[in-house]
């Protein structure tokens, strides 16, 4: 079976073979939005050296790749691990460094609720794990993580504030806006540590760098953990499991959030959370989901997901290798049990 392209058109994306529209038309044009660049993107490698041995191979296969194959840029939209524990955080900076992108100009990460709670990786864990995670320190973790890849935040552009989260970088023709989805635990509202919320901190931070210029010409291009689908839309076909799943893997408040994105001029949103790739549309712009790239994802190969700038229009696809990956004990078990924390197990999604 040989690699292919997945290209999925939405709106705000141009398809390989339509004529791209310019975003900065004219003699007006900067070199910087007008050269080709190319962004990929991956999401949720769960790396673990207990429990998840073949993602950090998977990995280093797919990450290898993406460079031989002229990725200017790699995005990480979370769960970079699946433990929060910090061996396993400096076992994939390991990863990164040895690839040679250990830099600001050359990799983005933002934390998944993995990298800051972990998860049940066991049948066991399971009954235990929201009580584990009432004893997390929610501020330690997100230090942690940050430290850990602390190259990758270097010249990053933050509010007034001076929080971590929202950040910018400059690369290329494009302007990534970091953002952290991952709230601190909550009996009512984050029980599993799996819900999401861009907090008002977080969006008066956004309106603060929109008006200090801070994407000016540049191609806005945000970078968050959770999910904007709907996973009731499933519910009547997968029962009561898919309902489950629906309340406790959402992102609270997306509507506000999609609308100021759309306000503030945001191209595409690059997340992960759900483990599957794909291209969407959610009311008139894109999104890119990358957490099928190596595990769960019905497709069952190694893919990433690539962003084109290509003479001022974005072109969105997802690259699928003639790789297969391989999937754990600890995966296969746990998806007899119907106990995952922090993926949903979606139909598979026609490739053309």
């Amino acid at each position: 079976m040989p690699m292919s392209w997945s290209r999925i058109a939405a709106p705000g994306i141009a398809p390989r073979s339509a004529t791209p529209t310019p975003l900065v038309a004219g003699p007006e044009d900067r070199p910087s939005v007008v050269r080709p660049y190319r962004i990929a993107h991956v999401s949720d490698p769960h790396l673990s050296r207990q429990y998840y041995r073949e993602h950090l191979k998977s990995l280093k296969i797919l990450l290898r790749t993406v460079l031989e194959e002229g990725a200017d840029h790699v995005v990480i939209s979370g769960d970079m691990v699946s433990t929060a524990d910090p061996d396993d955080l400096y076992l994939a900076r390991e990863v990164f460094a040895k690839a040679g992108v250990l830099d600001a100009s050359r990799l983005t990460v933002v934390p998944g609720n993995h990298d800051v709670f972990g998860g049940p990786h066991r049948a066991v864990d399971v009954l235990s794990f929201p009580s584990h995670i009432r004893s997390i320190d929610y501020h330690s973790h997100h230090a942690m993580f940050r430290d850990a890849f602390a190259e990758t935040f270097e010249g990053a552009i933050r509010s007034a504030s001076g929080a971590p989260y929202p950040f910018v970088k400059r690369v290329g023709p494009f302007a990534l806006i970091g953002l952290n989805s991952i709230p601190p635990w909550s009996m009512r509202q984050n029980i599993l540590g799996t819900n999401g919320i861009v907090d008002d901190a977080q969006i008066a931070g956004l309106l603060d760098l929109a008006a200090s210029g801070a994407w000016e010409d540049r191609l806005p291009v945000v970078v968050v953990h959770h999910h904007f689908n709907d996973l009731t839309d499933d519910a009547p076909s997968n029962g009561l499991w898919r309902k489950i799943e629906a309340r406790t893997m959402r992102l609270r408040k997306r509507r506000k959030l999609l609308r100021i994105l759309k306000e503030i001029g945001v191209r595409a949103v690059l997340h992960g959370h759900i483990h599957r790739n794909e291209v969407y549309d959610r009311s008139g712009l894109a999104f890119l989901n990358g957490a099928g790239s190596i595990c769960d994802d019905p497709v069952r190969r190694l893919k990433y997901n690539v962003v084109d700038c290509k003479e001022g229009s974005l072109v969105a696809k997802v690259r699928t290798l003639d790789i297969p990956y391989q999937e754990s004990t600890v995966n296969r078990v746990l998806r007899g049990r119907r106990v995952f924390a922090s993926s949903a197990s979606l139909e598979p999604q026609p490739q053309s």
